[in-house]
């Protein structure tokens, strides 16, 4: 299925053509074989993309072309309610986060305030149709004025939750916007706050583009290679992956690889031991989402790349969207951290009970 899958997700981004794909199994595909698709797709948040793989498809060939052994009726209705969990929970989504975006932006930038977007909506802008990016949190820096935002967003915001270390979670609109101070979890020794401090000068221009219709800020390339990474590798220890997370750096490939100093970004990998993931990423993006790239300086295989995505498919102990909180979540990690030890062995190269030192003093003495 996950071969399947990955073909309607190459047409849904546009890095391939119906006409590029063999076709002729997903022709076959049977009443169950679509409904156990869909279930995959809406767990790996990627089912707005995949529909719109099957539309083109449709487009182009025809609708005939899925006979589903003359089931037409099963094949309407079907088609029908994925068109509209898509605009439900995909489309409707980010047009309500882009109106909340450009709000709570404005209300800051009249106090003087710049807001820059992180992943979410800023990695939409590279999606060939960015309202079918499954949306999340709003995650947000503010640059020098951490507190004076999380200040301002008390006078119109309905919370302000200002307990974690590495950002605020501000309610606003019926959304939730993290408002970070730090990029990484600095309490995890002084390795994590020297890669928190490059992420920093990464942003040491006055060159950033805008997010169309609003005016946060957007990213520079090489602040999304190292932060994608990072944040990406980080549900991977933590929780696991989904699909949603490799797209990202799918689409971010396919836009900006030519922007990138990738001497420089594989030296930093290296250092701070998320190169044998970045190169995963790469691999999925070129080998199973069809992104093209030209520079040789990129590398685009792996042999961890199958170990990786059978975790991302198989693997469900989330953390963040279980419901729990406070220590529930805190032993949850711990738990992982242990029954996923080959992640720490294998791809991050580091030891778990180092992880669990950082854990218990991060938390303990408040290290960042």
């Amino acid at each position: 299925m996950q071969e399947f899958l990955f073909q309607l997700l190459r047409i849904g981004l546009q890095t391939r053509t119906p006409v590029d794909e063999d076709l002729s199994a997903l022709q076959r595909f049977k009443r169950d074989d679509w409904e156990s698709l869909f279930e995959i797709a809406k767990h790996q948040s990627v089912a707005a993309i995949v529909y719109d793989g099957v539309e083109s498809i449709i487009s182009i060939l025809g609708k005939g072309f899925f006979d589903l052994c003359g089931d037409i009726s099963f094949w309407d209705s079907f088609l029908d309610s994925w068109k509209e969990y898509s605009r439900e929970y995909y489309v409707a989504g980010n047009m309500k986060q882009l109106a909340v975006i450009a709000d709570i932006q404005e209300r800051w930038a009249q106090c003087g305030i710049k807001m820059m977007l992180m992943k979410g909506m800023a990695m939409g802008y590279y999606y060939s149709v960015p309202k079918y990016r499954c949306p999340g949190d709003i995650d947000c820096y503010l640059f020098d004025d951490y507190a004076r935002g999380n200040e301002i967003a008390k006078t119109f915001a309905s919370k302000v939750d200002e307990r974690w270390y590495k950002h605020s979670q501000i309610k606003y609109a019926d959304e939730l916007i993290e408002n970070h101070r730090f990029f990484v979890h600095t309490r995890e020794g002084r390795s994590s706050k020297a890669l928190e401090r490059i992420l920093v000068n990464t942003l040491d221009t006055k060159d950033f583009d805008t997010l169309p219709g609003t005016g946060a800020l957007l990213p520079p390339p090489m602040f999304n290679a190292l932060f994608l990474t990072y944040h990406a590798l980080t549900h991977f220890l933590e929780e696991g992956l989904r699909l949603k997370q490799l797209l990202d750096w799918a689409m971010f490939l396919d836009k900006n690889a030519d922007e990138i100093d990738w001497s420089e970004f594989y030296s930093i990998c290296e250092k701070y031991h998320m190169r044998r993931f970045a190169e995963v990423a790469t691999d999925v993006a070129v080998n199973y989402l069809g992104v093209k790239l030209e520079n040789t300086q990129v590398v685009t295989s792996s042999p961890f790349t199958t170990r990786v995505l059978e975790s991302t498919f198989n693997d469900k102990d989330y953390v963040f969207s279980s419901g729990e909180g406070g220590w529930k979540n805190r032993l949850h990690i711990v738990r992982n951290l242990w029954k996923y030890r080959w992640k720490y062995y294998q791809i991050y190269q580091h030891s778990v009970i180092r992880q669990l030192w950082y854990y218990v003093t991060g938390f303990l003495f408040k290290t960042e």
